[in-house]
This record gives C-alpha cells, structure tokens and sequence, in this order.
C-alpha cells in the first residue's frame, strides 16, 4: 500500500493562496488576519486535511524569534552565536527556539523553518549553512514564508535576504600582519575549507594578502586539517617541524586549533609566546587556554544584536518592509605580550 503524503503548511498555503506565515497567524491566532482570510485559511487546512497541532496559547507567541545553528565538536563558535541571540532577544522582551543541526543545508532549512514556523515564529535567524547555495525550493519558501530570515556570518548566496556579515578576509590579514611585523620570519598557518567560498577560505585569502603586502615576506607553510578536531592541528604541528623547522609564528583558523599547537609545544618545551607566538581565531577559547593566546574576536554581540533588530522592526506595521545588510569587522585581541 502505498503511504499517504503528510500535509505540510505550505500544501495549505499553496491551497489557500497565502503565506506559510499567515496560515501559522490563523492557526494560532497570532497577529492580525480579516475574518475573510480566516475563512479561506479554514476552509483550506478542511480540504487539504492537515492536522492542526494543539500548541499552548502564548501571550509572546507574537515575539518567539526561531534560531537554526550548525553544531560542531569542540568549536563553540555557534555555542557563542546562541548565548548572544538569547541574550538580546531577551532584552528586547523576546523568546528563542533553537535548533543545533548536524547539518545546515537546504533540505534542514525546509524542515525545521516550517517546524518554527508552525510554532508562530516572528523571524528565524540562520548561521552556519554549509551549501554553496540555496536550492530554489528552499529559496522560494524562504522568501515568501511571510517573516524576516536572517543568515548570519556564513552567508552562502543569500542575496535577497537579510545578512549580518562579517569581514572574515580582514581577521585572517589582522592577525598575519602582526605577526610579521612582530618580525616572524617563519610562519605556519593551520586551517581548512580554502577552496570553499566560506569562512575558513576568506580567512585564509586575508592572511595571504598579509604575506603579499609584506615588504620583506616570511617564509609560510599552509598545513590543512580535514575536521575541526583539536587532534588535527596537533598532527599538523609535528609535520610542520619536519618542513618549516625553525618556526616562531603560528596562525589558527579558529581556537580550537589553538589548543593542539599548545599541547605539541609544550611537549617540545617550546614557551608561548616568547619563542612561539600563536594566534587563534573567533576568541572563544583563546583566553582560557593556559597561556592565554592572542585571537581575531568576532563582534559576537553586536552580531546578535544587528539579526535581533532586524526582525524586531518587521513587527512594527506601520514601517515599510526591507532587506538589510549589516557589516560588521573582527578585530585582533592581543594577550600575553
């Protein structure tokens, strides 16, 4: 026998000739719609047979911001992406659902921004898609689900929605650039992703551009790791010794490997920083670590606070709706020296 097809939100959208969005307003009678469409919304889920869930009635339904993030072993940048958004979201009288996903691809992106959206959602917030690009599926139910998204920071191609981004290319050019006039003639830079049209390949572009400008430029080695796992930049560190020996600098694509060079140079008695100087970047780690290390900081509040803002000004009806981008800088945080 063949297994019936669930009714989604958007079949009834489809049936009703309105937005996801306005048939998550009827169904949980969240923000206003005219009687008029509310009997088209009714008489739509009827035909098409869709289950309504009976959720709790919430006097914040109408400020419930739904946040999609990418979860990552050991890296807690979107650890630290969520703490901020919660934080502002709730200075702002609003609640979050949030969902850590294995994966942020196209596909996720429909089925848990339908998911949000049936729990009434004002906006939903993204960080860390993974894709080169949005499927036309996923875009179009984006764009006319009927509410602000917000991608932030990894950005794929979503022109034509709201961005917050960040300037990934000037952290990775901060911090070779100091390390280089710090007088570091051997320099070892630790990443992934460089050919990706992502943050690790943008930081990787910044720290070359660094090397290029560099009136007398250091001798580098790339090292590439295939996991964000603190084990691979500690292997990167012993092959490094082995091709570059005499290194003093060390650039990391994010803190996590910050932790791996440490561990390698405290077993070869090397100090930090006073023979090895090590950067990391996204300082989400970096002042814990013993010694502290110098990191590239992403504006994680300000971040939070430009996606928060975007969706709190789409509830103010009487405001005409636009899409923004934000652009936001890193900075270099210096420790140690």
């Amino acid at each position: 026998m063949k297994k019936e097809k669930k009714v989604k939100l958007i079949d009834v959208a489809q049936v009703a000739g309105v937005s996801v969005a306005t048939i998550s307003r009827v169904i949980h009678a969240n923000g206003y719609v005219s009687s008029e469409v509310k009997d088209i919304v009714w008489n739509a889920i009827r035909t098409t047979g869709y289950q309504v869930k009976k959720e709790p009635v919430s006097p914040q339904r109408e400020k419930l911001v739904g946040i999609i993030l990418k979860r990552l072993p050991v890296n807690m940048f979107f650890e630290t992406m969520n703490a901020a958004l919660l934080r502002e979201a709730e200075k702002k009288g609003m609640q979050a659902i949030t969902i850590f996903c294995d994966h942020v691809n196209s596909a996720v992106l429909n089925t848990y921004a339908e998911k949000l959206l049936a729990y009434g959602v004002c906006g939903i917030i993204v960080s860390g898609f993974e894709e080169a690009r949005l499927t036309a599926e996923a875009r179009s139910f984006l764009l006319h689900c009927g509410i602000p998204v917000v991608f932030v920071e990894r950005l794929a191609d979503s022109r034509g929605f709201n961005q917050v981004c960040i300037d990934n290319s000037l952290g990775g050019y901060l911090a070779a650039r100091h390390l280089i006039e710090r007088g570091h003639r051997r320099i070892v830079y630790i990443g992934r992703g460089y050919l990706d049209n992502d943050s690790g390949s943008r930081r990787f572009q910044g720290f070359l551009r660094a090397i290029k400008e560099a009136e007398n430029p250091p001798e580098y080695l790339i090292k590439e790791c295939s996991s964000p796992d603190v084990s691979e930049s500690y292997r990167a560190m012993q092959e490094a010794d082995k091709e570059l020996p005499g290194f003093t600098g060390v650039q990391t694509w994010y803190d996590g490997y910050a932790i791996g060079v440490l561990q390698y140079l405290y077993e070869k008695g090397l100090r930090v920083p006073d023979q090895v100087e090590v950067i990391g970047h996204d300082d989400t780690y970096s002042s814990l670590l013993a010694p502290p290390v110098s990191s590239v900081q992403l504006p994680f509040e300000e971040m939070a606070k430009a996606a928060i803002t975007v969706i709190e000004e789409w509830q103010d009806g009487s405001t005409e709706h636009f899409v923004r981008t934000i652009n936001l800088e890193p900075k270099l945080v210096l420790r140690g020296l």
